[in-house]
């Protein structure tokens, strides 16, 4: 899932097909017989990204294949495995290998472009999510690794903030970020945030931290002071940990989601906790914005699409 405009199901029974999901006529599905490892939707058109191993070997092959007119786009080898891969804009696929991080853009007959490499702290990490800010300068790319030995199911998380300006890399702890802009009073700009959420384990103790910050202060402009809160998880939550994130622009709030269903909303100027509920009952794997509705799409284990968004008629304006 993308974005809120398709999902898109790999299936392998019967036989091989890709379904995609139209949300706004969720109960049409269109079925094709597609055979790869995986498929993303363009997260704005009738577009479709396919992988596949070539087989007895180790190298991906990629294709871009356009729906309507029934006519691939482009196609590329990749000589090593794509590890991760996810469109980061409607014209760009991100793409993860082990050691290092492209973008491959749609348009024209380009190959991928390498970007960066992929920092020491996430060496052996499973990588769960690939985003850039809306100016795509900033890149942020999240692992996932194996606990502590006293504590092996609160999973470590483990985050690379890229610039592409300073062509430069930054390691973090992390299990969710997003990137947000915000009109700070007194600048006719708009700053770039970066929000993320951690929660570690160290000495015994337990550590879960909501932070907002500002990327690339713009000088002599007033800038965002850097905010941060705790993630209260109840006593029966203490292995949880945050599996995404989504900021509401409609909102300015910050919607933290958990592996094990748990939502954590904050106000994105202050980093104020607004609420905190468990949504689901069973794990959420997947999460996009819902930009209309000023919320978030989950999809959890059981295979229920849920929308989450704020009731407008009880929020207080001032």
């Amino acid at each position: 899932m993308e974005s809120d405009k398709y999902i898109c199901v790999r299936e392998t029974a019967p036989q091989n097909s890709v379904v995609i999901i139209d949300m706004s006529m969720p109960m049409q599905p269109l079925r094709r017989p597609i055979t790869a490892d995986s498929a993303l939707m363009n997260p704005n058109s009738r577009i479709l990204a396919l992988k596949a191993q070539l087989p007895g070997t180790t190298q991906d092959h990629l294709q871009i294949f356009n729906i309507e007119m029934k006519a691939k786009i482009k196609s590329h080898q990749m000589p090593e495995p794509v590890v991760f891969w996810k469109w980061i804009t409607p014209k760009t696929l991100g793409l993860v290998t082990q050691t290092s991080v492209y973008h491959w853009s749609i348009e024209g007959d380009s190959e991928p472009v390498k970007m960066f490499e992929r920092t020491a702290n996430l060496v052996n990490n499973q990588i769960i999510n690939y985003k850039c800010d809306p100016s795509e300068k900033w890149l942020v790319l999240i692992g996932i690794a194996p606990g502590a030995p006293e504590r092996p199911q609160l999973v470590k998380g483990n985050m690379q903030l890229f610039s592409v300006d300073q062509q430069r890399s930054q390691a973090l702890e992390s299990h969710a970020a997003s990137f947000a802009q915000f009109k700070v009073p007194g600048n006719e700009n708009p700053s770039i945030l970066i929000s993320f959420a951690t929660k570690s384990f160290n000495a015994g103790q337990i550590v879960s931290k909501l932070h907002v910050i500002e990327l690339g202060a713009q000088p002599g402009k007033p800038s965002f002071s850097k905010k941060q809160a705790d993630l209260f998880f109840p006593p029966d939550f203490q292995d949880d940990f945050p599996v995404a994130m989504q900021i509401s622009h409609k909102y300015s709030l910050i919607y933290v989601i958990t592996k094990l269903g748990l939502l954590f909303v904050y106000d994105l100027e202050t980093a104020t906790a607004v609420y905190r509920n468990r949504i689901s009952p069973d794990p959420i794997f997947l999460t996009s914005e819902a930009s209309s509705a000023g919320g978030f799409y989950a999809i959890n284990r059981r295979g229920q699409v849920l929308l989450a968004t704020v009731n407008e008629a009880t929020i207080v304006p001032f």
